[in-house]
């Protein structure tokens, strides 16, 4: 068995396609379309109504599903009237529109389903009955698919009108969905009959014919809707923005346009199971990841309305406090009108793609792995077939077999494992720490700081343990790396030791934790709030948004102010000057008035002003205040400088210019030079 699961698949299933089987294809077609045929079926169908009870009830219970459809799909748009409007919008209308679509779409797949397992059991069933009965059951479930996915692009439905895709795309949608249900469909009723028929020549020509139909069409429906410049996923703003990703997108455009094509291909070489098996798979992956999609647009349709029902709630909270506030002098009656008008307003439409980033994160995070579950399963029965890479060496490491050291094979399955190892760390390193970060801030009371710690720890770690998975695999060895380990030794006494030095103390940081992502702090001339701190170096922003990174080593060996390491409180200084003469007392008692008046100044440590000393041409006074935040600083300084120059102003109270006295000597007489003479009215030389 395990020998035939892993080769079987491989093993060419018929002779190659010739163009002289061309000639019986319209004896095959008309094999299949003959009234003979068909006429067994339909005695084998009046032989089950006749004498099963339950499947003539089935019967009638679908054709009214049927026979309905039309109501039900003119019940959906309705429900999308109150989608973003955070008093009327609810979760349910989503989950009815899902559910009618749902509806809709099954009516046609059951009808399908419970007449070929009607056909199987049948006591008249005949070859050819029995052939259509099985490709209704195997198709049904396509059509299920392709009929749902259609249904939930229709104009205002589940897609447009609560997902909120735009109008074009959701055409686009719609439009592929028709041709796959005029061509896909037929084509692959007639590759399961003509195959169940014969499947020894595996459906005849006509079978690899409509399987290429098959091919062609997957191939152009892959072609109009992922193109990365028109399709639905088309974003302007990737062009420019994203030239990584766009290259991305592309080579994945190209490898899921060119796959039916390539399956296509085999078929008509004759590897017909594998062609087979492996479009069947595609097409399993495409349902699944478009399921994954839906759930996932349901998940984050709940979400926003949590979240937008709780700002709005404390939005009207808040005008209401505010309103009460306003009006408490008012009478009763007055104020009750005010809040039913407040209340009974109705609200402008919310932007539904604005989310959470965190929930947002975790969400995806999420549906990322739920997707791969599923596609692992998906792809589970073909995985052993994959193991006839294993017949394919590359090169040779030593390994320890049974206790005995001897050389193993690397094959081309380990470069794959490989790079399937590559896939999983990078996309862990993506989403792990973000929602590890979400888990952190909702279970435990560990600050922001901490929690960056740990998610870049966590990072480090995976980034570690890819490595060693990777390099196992391909049988990268350590006594292979040590000559590597001892250049690197050289190097790093010659010119990497600052590159290790920073990161290092890199490490130091995250440990010891003397600068935090979001402190204040002053690096030499340089301040800013710390945004990120990585390997080597640690990046601020400063007052003008202008990004510095600083090399981590500097942050741990030289002087470093941090106004935010363990308190946020920071102590405020402002001299001011004022004329000799000026009411000192008054002067300072205007500037505690000033603290006392001002909420952001703190009670404790209380503030104060003292006589600081007897200037040259002012008298000193040092007035001191605490603020609870970095962020109240400055706001705090330029309102009491605004302040105290107009009460000073109002008080009399003089804050002086510099002064200077000048003093000429007089003990030789002063020679005085008039240039430019000439008269003026009334005499007087100019």
């Amino acid at each position: 068995d395990q020998f035939m699961d892993v080769h079987l698949l491989w093993v060419r299933s018929s002779s190659p396609a010739e163009l002289a089987g061309l000639g019986a294809s319209p004896e095959q077609v008309w094999r299949i379309l003959s009234p003979k045929g068909w006429g067994e079926v339909i005695r084998s169908l009046f032989h089950q109504v006749t004498h099963s009870p339950a499947f003539a009830v089935l019967l009638l219970v679908l054709g009214a599903l049927i026979w309905w459809r039309r109501r039900i799909i003119a019940a959906i748009p309705p429900l999308s009237e109150s989608v973003g409007k955070p008093r009327k919008d609810r979760f349910a209308y989503t989950v009815r529109a899902f559910m009618l679509t749902l509806l809709t779409a099954a009516g046609l797949p059951l009808l399908m389903l419970v007449t070929g397992w009607q056909l199987e059991i049948s006591r008249e069933a005949t070859s050819f009955s029995v052939a259509v009965g099985k490709a209704l059951v195997a198709v049904a479930f396509v059509v299920f698919f392709v009929r749902f996915f259609r249904m939930a692009c229709i104009e205002q439905g589940l897609v447009e009108g609560h997902y909120r895709w735009p109008a074009a795309r959701v055409q686009l949608l719609r439009t592929e969905f028709d041709r796959l249900t005029w061509i896909f469909l037929p084509a692959a009723m007639v590759v399961a009959v003509t195959f169940l028929l014969d499947p020894l020549n595996a459906g005849w020509a006509i079978g690899r014919i409509a399987f290429l139909i098959l091919a062609v069409s997957l191939s152009l429906a892959f072609y109009r809707l992922l193109h990365p410049d028109r399709g639905i996923f088309a974003s302007p703003t990737e062009t420019g923005n994203r030239p990584r990703g766009r290259r991305l997108h592309w080579f994945g455009y190209l490898v899921l346009v060119a796959a039916p094509l390539v399956l296509g291909v085999i078929a008509v070489l004759g590897y017909l199971l594998a062609a087979g098996t492996l479009f069947n798979e595609l097409v399993t992956t495409v349902w699944v990841l478009l399921t994954v999609w839906l759930l996932w647009e349901l998940a984050r349709r709940w979400l926003l309305i949590v979240q937008r029902r709780l700002a709005y709630e404390a939005a009207v909270e808040e005008r209401v406090a505010r309103m009460a506030a306003r009006h408490e002098q008012k009478e009763g009656d007055a104020k009750a009108q005010d809040h039913a008008a407040l209340t009974e307003a109705d609200e402008p439409e919310v932007n539904l793609v604005a989310l959470n980033e965190t929930s947002r994160k975790l969400l995806d995070t999420a549906f990322l792995f739920v997707g791969a579950i599923a596609l692992w399963m998906a792809w589970y029965d073909v995985l052993p077939a994959l193991r006839v890479l294993d017949g394919t060496t590359l090169w040779h490491r030593t390994g320890v077999v049974d206790g005995i050291e001897q050389p193993v094979a690397v094959t081309l399955a380990d470069i794959g494992l490989a790079l399937v190892f590559v896939i999983v760390t990078v996309v862990l390193m993506k989403q792990l720490p973000a929602a590890l970060e979400i888990v952190l801030m909702r279970t435990t009371a560990m600050s922001a700081s901490g929690r960056y710690t740990a998610t870049t720890l966590t990072n480090y770690l995976i980034v570690i343990a890819g490595a060693v998975l990777v390099s196992s695999t391909i049988g990268v060895e350590w006594s292979k790396l040590q000559w590597l380990v001892a250049a690197l030794g050289v190097g790093i006494g010659f010119g990497l030791q600052e590159i290790v030095a920073n990161f290092i103390s890199g490490l130091i940081i995250l440990f010891e934790r003397p600068v935090r992502v979001g402190d204040l702090i002053t690096v030499g001339d340089a301040s800013g709030r710390v945004m990120r701190i990585r390997i080597r170096a640690t990046t601020i922003r400063d007052f003008e948004q202008k990004e510095l990174l600083i090399p981590n080593k500097e942050l741990i060996t030289g002087r470093l102010l941090n106004w935010s390491l363990s308190d946020e409180m920071t102590r405020i200084l402002i001299n001011v000057g004022v004329a000799y003469g000026s009411d000192v007392d008054r002067a300072m008692e205007i500037l505690l008035e000033l603290a006392r008046e001002d909420e952001r100044v703190l009670k404790e440590p209380a503030p104060g002003v003292v006589f600081d000393m007897f200037g040259d041409s002012s008298l000193n006074l040092a007035f001191r205040v605490f603020v609870g935040t970095i962020e109240n600083r400055l706001p705090v300084i330029t309102d009491m400088h605004r302040e105290i120059h107009r009460r000073f102003a109002e008080a009399g109270i003089e804050i002086p210019f510099p002064q200077r006295d000048l003093h000429m000597g007089t003990q030789a007489p002063l020679k005085v030079e008039v240039i430019g003479g000439g008269q003026v009215p009334g005499g007087e030389v100019k």
